[in-house]
């Protein structure tokens, strides 16, 4: 399992270079690589999302899915607790980096890679979950001021209705023609090409010099790719009765480097957006290194 999960890094981590290739050759510009983002967390994830609600209505399957919820859930909140810890409320891009997870751009290829296109069905919850704790707990973290949190802005997060509207997709059993099934396929199927030349276009910007000497980047990094995932594993080595393809999916997406969205909320709320790129581009760089071996050690403890 780790083999398929390394090469499957390497994988992404060419495509990245496909995306650093294309912004130093000027094929993509600064706008271009934006409305890249865009359409990745607008379309590509929910589309995705969706796409793995459409399935077969059991009773256990719903039991798996509140399962795997719980699961998320659960690893974020450890995430945040032990961020807050280290970082507290003054280093606010650190906290939330560490809090957050690249569980979107990285999280579903691995997990598509490793466990099948299926077990994104378990992982969407995870998503909706983050995305919703970023836009409230997040953004409080970052600003300090409850009123810039704004329950309009969550309601109309792409990703969010696009897990609330899978669920009722899979509750109420709704048949989905198979023209529709198809083009939500097909769109999905962009979700790893394109996650990873928006990354690349993060990295062709920054001063590698500069990435490597920055201390508290380093701080966040060992936190997200090590310190957080153990102490997630740790707490789910405690719960009995959870499905291994679940435990293996939480422990997939606990262990991806820090959320690329960081970079967005920094620039919205004029926080160091320097330091929330470097962040983002130095744990995804550690993280081909991390997350395989954290996965083996998962495996021989509790999968």
């Amino acid at each position: 399992m780790e083999i398929i999960l390394l090469k499957q890094i390497c994988i992404m981590f060419l495509l990245i270079a496909v995306g650093m290739f294309l912004v130093k050759k000027g094929y993509l510009s600064e706008q271009g690589g934006k409305d890249l983002g865009a359409i990745l967390l607008r379309v590509v994830i929910p589309c995705v999302i969706l796409k793995s609600y459409i399935t077969e209505y059991t009773a256990e399957r719903a039991i798996d899915l509140a399962v795997s919820a719980a699961m998320a859930l659960l690893a974020l909140l450890v995430a945040m607790v032990i961020s807050f810890l280290v970082f507290g409320t003054k280093r606010s891009i650190e906290n939330f980096g560490a809090s957050f997870c690249n569980v979107g751009f990285i999280g579903i290829p691995l997990v598509q890679a490793v466990l099948g296109e299926g077990a994104v069905f378990y992982l969407a919850s995870f998503i909706a979950l983050l995305n919703i704790l970023q836009w409230t707990y997040g953004v409080f973290i970052l600003t300090g001021d409850k009123e810039t949190v704004r329950i309009k802005t969550i309601a109309a997060n792409p990703v969010v209705l696009a897990f609330f509207g899978g669920l009722l997709l899979f509750f109420l059993r709704i048949p989905v023609p198979q023209v529709i099934v198809s083009t939500l396929s097909s769109i999905g199927s962009m979700n790893t090409p394109l996650a990873m030349i928006i990354l690349g276009t993060y990295l062709a910007k920054m001063n590698f010099r500069e990435m490597f000497a920055a201390k508290s980047a380093y701080v966040c990094t060992i936190l997200r790719l090590i310190l957080i995932p153990a102490a997630t594993l740790l707490v789910l080595s405690l719960i009995p009765g959870v499905k291994t393809e679940i435990r293996q999916v939480i422990l997939i997406a606990c262990g991806t480097p820090v959320g690329s969205n960081i970079a967005i909320f920094a620039k919205q709320y004029e926080k160091d957006y320097r330091l929330s790129v470097v962040t983002v581009c130095l744990s995804t760089i550690c993280c081909i290194v991390t997350v395989p071996v954290f996965y083996m050690f998962a495996e021989k403890i509790i999968l």
